[in-house]
């Protein structure tokens, strides 16, 4: 049996061009997707998805219809002398269009298991849309990216009826495995499909394996030998100090996304005098599920606890202030920087809003480190040396030194409540919200962590606002008293 080998090669080129626009194309589209809120959203999905289920056949004749010499695209590329059917091109468009859906679907669904208090908590730092995608969302979705890849592989080298409509089947051209089984077989030659079948089995097989003896291999890993982090490590992993030739690479990505790629620089917000006293101004409605929340306030830095049942509007109102939900209507004045209006059509985003957002389920990064949890908050443009040394100064502070190369997951819910307070501080917040930090400890850690809590508000010269439902630690850490009850304020002072 003289076995010409050109399919091999033409389906794994093929296939692995495919598997790369899919890749950079549905991973990107998904991200979009994920945060997309118009009411088009399930239209969208839902012309994104139909490759899955239409029949190859339906997606080929569309193909054609639409590249073919008389297609619009057709007579375009033509008028510029190109011509994509019957082409191997027309075989990678092909395998894109079936196995796109996948990767699609795959990452989306991938992005939308990431906890969000994580991404609104890196907004909260002062990260860019572009820094959390990069940062946080595409390393937590990342064992989902890799399965849609592994899929999307496999659609494309498997692809047949689409491929054979439009790119037809010219050996040594766009000849590609499962095509050549089809004519062996239909001429009789079984033995050469046989053959083909078991290639295409040995190269499906293969790269499963591969992508899960790596997945395999990296959660056995030691983590200790992952743990061995230096400054310069943390130095790497913070955004680059901005550069022209970083602008020009990421400017047309920013064009096409609309992303703030660019890290919001800490250095070049207003800076409060720090010998002025810090105000906070909250006037603001929001209509909720049962009430309407509708709270006026004004506090300086003597810190403010906020009381009330569950459901009450409390860390509504907090999340408001951080601007990861928005008003109706209202004004926020932070030092008297409006941060919104709504006559004025002022909403600054998160990062812009220097608010330090204390979350109840703390939001450390599991990804990161301790050190590189806490450097995430750092200004940026900060040399390794001084990164370093205001980890540990952090550290230091909420009497954890030393622990900066654990994992959070290594860490006692008291111990994550101090990284994720550290991590607070080394923002440089102007505010400090504390939505329950001692709802998930228990009666001996509450009191503990009271205390450190307490040491670090003293010295805080911002404005700070205290969610609990707890009355004894509302009174031992604040100054003031703010009682919510279904969405209106019913007592307020000390």
């Amino acid at each position: 049996m003289n076995l010409d080998l050109s399919p091999a090669w033409i389906s794994l080129k093929t296939a692995t061009a495919a598997t790369i626009i899919t890749f950079c194309f549905g991973v990107a589209i998904a991200r979009w997707m994920y945060g997309y809120r118009g009411k088009s959203k399930g239209l969208i999905d839902a012309i994104l998805t139909a490759p899955i289920v239409l029949p190859p056949t339906v997606l080929g004749f569309l193909l054609l219809l639409l590249l073919g010499r008389n297609g619009p695209l057709g007579k375009l590329l033509m008028s510029l002398g190109v011509t994509v059917i019957f082409s191997w091109e027309a075989t990678v468009i092909a395998a894109v269009v079936v196995a796109f859906p996948l990767m699609y679907k795959t990452a989306l669904g991938a992005f939308q298991q990431i906890d969000s208090n994580l991404i609104a908590c890196a907004r909260t730092l002062g990260a860019s849309e572009w820094t959390v995608f990069w940062r946080v969302m595409l390393p937590l979705a990342k064992p989902g990216i890799i399965a849609g890849t592994m899929l999307a592989f496999a659609r494309s080298l498997g692809e047949f009826g689409a491929t054979l409509m439009l790119a037809g089947s010219i050996p040594g051209r766009t000849q590609t495995i499962p095509i050549a089984i089809f004519f062996a077989s239909e001429s009789g030659q079984m033995d050469v499909a046989l053959a083909w079948v078991l290639v295409i089995l040995a190269i499906s097989i293969g790269v499963i394996t591969a992508v899960n003896w790596r997945s395999e291999s990296q959660r056995q890993q030691n983590p200790r030998k992952i743990q061995d982090l230096k400054a310069r490590n943390i130095a790497f992993l913070l955004p680059k100090a901005n550069s022209q030739t970083r602008k020009i690479k990421l400017y047309f990505l920013s064009r096409i996304f609309k992303w703030s790629i660019f890290p919001s620089d800490r250095s070049s917000r207003p800076q409060r005098d720090r010998h002025s006293t810090p105000n906070l101004l909250v006037d603001i409605q929001k209509p909720l599920s049962g009430f309407d929340l509708d709270v006026k306030f004004e506090t300086d830095h003597r810190p403010i606890g906020l009381l009330g049942a569950s459901g009450a509007g409390k860390s509504m109102t907090l999340r408001c202030i951080a601007g990861m939900e928005t008003p109706i209507s209202g004004r926020i004045v932070l030092n008297n920087r409006v941060l919104f209006d709504s006559e004025a059509g002022i909403n600054l985003p998160s990062r812009d809003r220097s608010i330090g957002y204390l979350f109840q389920n703390y939001a450390l990064f599991p990804h990161l480190t301790v050190a590189e949890n806490i450097a995430f908050g750092l200004p940026k443009g900060m040399s390794g040396a001084a990164i370093e040394q205001q980890v540990e100064g952090h550290l230091r502070a909420v009497q954890l030194p030393g622990c900066g190369n654990r994992y959070p997951q290594q860490l006692s819910g008291g111990e994550q409540q101090r990284i994720a307070l550290a991590r607070v501080f080394a923002s440089q917040p102007e505010v400090l919200l504390l939505d329950e930090p001692f709802s998930a400890l228990d009666t001996h850690l509450r009191d503990s962590q009271g205390k450190l809590l307490i040491a670090n508000v003293t010295n805080y010269r911002g404005a700070t606002l205290f969610v609990t439902h707890n009355l004894e630690e509302a009174y031992r850490v604040c100054h003031n008293l703010l009682v919510i009850e279904g969405g209106k304020i019913v007592a307020l002072g000390t």
